[in-house]
């Protein structure tokens, strides 16, 4: 008995691919799909707000407050991560954002930011490193670096030492450093202005020495030793040796407690004899 085999004839689908029947099941199929697309958007768009993407704003430079009150309606949430203290600018200023402005992100999108601090850092007095007679411009550079400090000199006075040392150190008015201490509990706010007064090898005041009855040897030693300059000798006879003379008047007169600035000069009239109320030794 011969078994005839089942084969696939094209012939035979032909018509059934032709027929009404499979055209409304083709629309059926493509109605479906377009429904579940449309399903799945709205689905996603409701939940997740997909599709909605906005260009986001640049907030770096504006206030906080104002940036909330731009970002709140568009559906952003602005999220503070950091705040740094920035000398000379005020508190509240955006100083980063994340995503980057100009970036396309959809409502609903946290934006992270940081921000100027409102209230500057502050180191206590005793963390300064050792100012009295220090050289003015090195403390200067080592201040602004490591502490965020300005430095501004206000005035000058006289000192044996090193011109441009450090005499004393003020802050809002008080004595932070001086010969005789530095304070340890001043609360300094970084981004202030540290003042300084230095020295100088000129300015200062000593007494007039008494230089009348004095010989040239003695007027000379009392000089160097006041810091104070010979200036113009006058001879009572014009033969009499400058070296030899004995001094019978000075100008400025010599008056107990009276003072004359450092460098400057005393001038001398000189005679061969000394003074009738002078005590010859």
């Amino acid at each position: 008995m011969k078994i005839e085999k089942n084969q696939f004839k094209w012939t035979e689908i032909v018509p059934f691919l032709r027929s009404k029947l499979f055209l409304y099941t083709l629309i059926r199929i493509g109605i479906l799909l377009i429904i579940l697309w449309i399903l799945h958007s709205f689905i996603l768009n409701f939940y997740t707000n997909h599709g909605q993407r906005l260009k986001l704003a640049k907030y770096i430079g504006v206030s906080i407050n104002n940036a909330i009150k731009h970002a709140e309606p568009r559906g952003y949430e602005i999220i503070i991560t950091d705040s740094v203290h920035v000398i000379g600018r005020s508190g509240g200023i955006i100083l980063s954002q994340l995503p980057k402005p100009g970036s396309y992100v959809k409502r609903g999108r946290k934006i992270y930011v940081s921000i100027t601090r409102y209230k500057a850092d502050e180191i206590l007095s005793e963390v300064l490193p050792i100012l009295y007679g220090k050289k003015y411009e090195h403390k200067r550079i080592e201040l602004e670096n490591n502490f965020e400090l300005k430095s501004k000199i206000i005035g000058f006075e006289y000192d044996p030492g090193p011109i441009g040392h450090i005499i004393s150190v003020k802050y809002r008015g008080q004595t932070l450093v001086d010969d005789k201490h530095q304070e340890s509990n001043v609360l300094i706010s970084k981004g202030d202005t540290l003042e300084f007064i230095l020295s100088q090898q000129k300015g200062g005041e000593v007494e007039i020495p008494n230089l009348r009855c004095k010989t040239m040897d003695e007027v000379k030693f009392l000089l160097i030793a006041s810091n104070l300059e010979l200036g113009n000798i006058s001879k009572m006879l014009e033969t009499l040796n400058p070296n030899e003379g004995i001094v019978v008047n000075q100008f400025p007169e010599y008056q107990s407690g009276k003072m004359i600035n450092m460098k400057e000069a005393i001038n001398i009239t000189i005679s061969d004899e000394f003074p009738i109320d002078c005590d010859e030794q």
